[in-house]
């Protein structure tokens, strides 16, 4: 039995919020992360409602409080194989990915990188940045070292290639590196392993995947960061020119039987986020439209933004748009029936940003024999009572992973997860 331990199971905003609040309450903390980076999603987005700070310096404070505690042990790159025992007495297998980097020997050169024949597309940067086989992952890469892309590595497909071993100067690339599992004894799980993105592919009429100037809100975000693929400039993708006019269209895959029956909690500010973000831009040389179906600008801040961005010459459109067509040169074309005027709308864009709903990570649900609910969540003990907890005692819920949440609610949901499980630890049976 361990009273004094806990595993908290994702590296983002909520995995790291819940494990500087049990270190803080002298709890020994493992914090296991799939990917070799922390942060999550939040680490990737440009700003953070309801402030419009930089949200990479937000996570960047999270993440060398997490780091500068020496309660709480880090195991990136790593994944659970198996949980048994009860609260109190978990005994969890995890799995540590090979990196094939000595982490201990790798100085960060960047020698074996220049000589990597292999480009791979970086996630949510819309084929406009690439990174090598053998990368250091960014931002927030833990430990700050190089490490090997196994499915895209020549090496590993047929043996071709060794050019970044050749390069290494300390020798640190090594390719029969194996994995390595580890053994945990933990009295308590605090599954924080967030969301994806509902795949707006299976949302047909809006031509994702399909026309290059149709994008997801999370690929927005990253043409507006500074360390996107542009430079925090929002552009065209197919062309790089400057957009003249951008619609947003919100529930993409939510609040439809069809694919999600729940609102994503999010996708209402972003819009009103992203078209304050283009118009700070462009001004008056643009223009944006909000395709929606309600608008919920929920909490005190969402009003005001609402207000500021209706304000500021955004057009408001009540309803969804058919099918998305691209012309020859390029421009799309979406018609629109605007339930508030009765008017059906023909609108031309350079851009159509897809505010999409979000799906759970619950790829735990076997191992842990957890039940879902009838939306695919984590089945929760009572959704009054005990929303944090599951139905298997012991094993707790923090941020999205239990519903849509914006970051500030993660944070929040996460420091409450903390308080709830420090409070079973003490109490459980199986601690005494």
């Amino acid at each position: 039995m361990n009273k004094h331990s806990a595993l908290v199971v994702g590296g983002g905003v909520a995995g790291l919020q819940t494990a500087i609040d049990l270190a803080s309450m002298g709890i020994n903390v493992y914090l296991v992360e799939k990917e070799p980076r922390l942060g999550g999603h939040a680490s990737l987005l440009h700003q953070v409602f309801p402030t419009l700070e930089n949200a990479e310096e937000l996570t960047k404070q999270l993440l060398q409080k997490v780091l500068n505690d020496p309660n709480i042990t880090v195991l990136p790159y790593a994944e659970i194989e198996s949980v048994a025992g009860s609260i109190g007495n978990f005994r969890v297998h995890i799995s540590k990915r090979a990196r094939y980097v000595d982490k201990a020997k790798c100085t960060n050169c960047g020698e074996c990188e220049k000589v990597c024949p292999v480009d791979v597309t970086k996630k949510f940067e819309m084929g406009l940045a690439t990174r090598k086989a053998i990368y250091l992952p960014k931002p927030f890469a833990v430990p700050a070292r190089y490490l090997v892309d196994k499915e895209a590595c020549l090496y590993f497909k047929d043996e071709s290639c060794r050019a970044c071993q050749d390069a290494c100067p300390e020798g640190a690339v090594l390719y029969d590196q194996k994995p390595l599992r580890e053994e945990l004894s933990v009295g308590a799980i605090v599954l924080a392993t967030g969301f994806c993105q509902y795949d707006a592919q299976k949302v047909g009429q809006y031509k994702y995947g399909v026309y290059p100037n149709v994008i997801t809100g999370m690929e927005y975000e990253r043409l507006c960061s500074l360390t996107g693929p542009t430079g925090g400039k929002i552009l065209r993708i197919d062309s790089k020119e400057r957009p003249k006019s951008v619609v947003f269209i919100l529930c993409t895959g939510s609040r439809d039987e069809k694919h999600l029956r729940y609102c994503c909690n999010i996708g209402c500010l972003n819009a009103l986020k992203h078209t304050y973000y283009l118009k700070q831009q462009y001004g008056e040389e643009v223009d944006a439209y909000i395709c929606y179906t309600d608008i919920r600008a929920v909490t005190k801040q969402g009003e005001q933004l609402y207000q500021k961005v209706r304000a500021g010459g955004v057009e408001f459109i009540h309803g969804q748009p058919s099918e998305v067509r691209q012309t020859p040169n390029g421009f799309l074309t979406l018609d629109v029936y605007d339930l508030a005027t009765s008017k059906l709308l023909s609108i031309t864009a350079d851009l159509i940003v897809l505010e999409t709903g979000l799906k759970p990570q619950v790829n735990l649900k076997e191992k842990l024999q957890l039940p879902l609910d009838e939306d695919c969540f984590f089945l929760e003990k009572h959704p009054q009572l005990a929303p944090n907890e599951t139905t298997r005692d012991g094993i707790f819920l923090a941020g999205a992973v239990q519903q849509p949440m914006h970051v500030y609610e993660t944070l929040i949901s996460a420091s409450a997860v903390a308080m709830k499980v420090s409070s079973f630890m003490r109490s459980s049976p199986a601690s005494h």
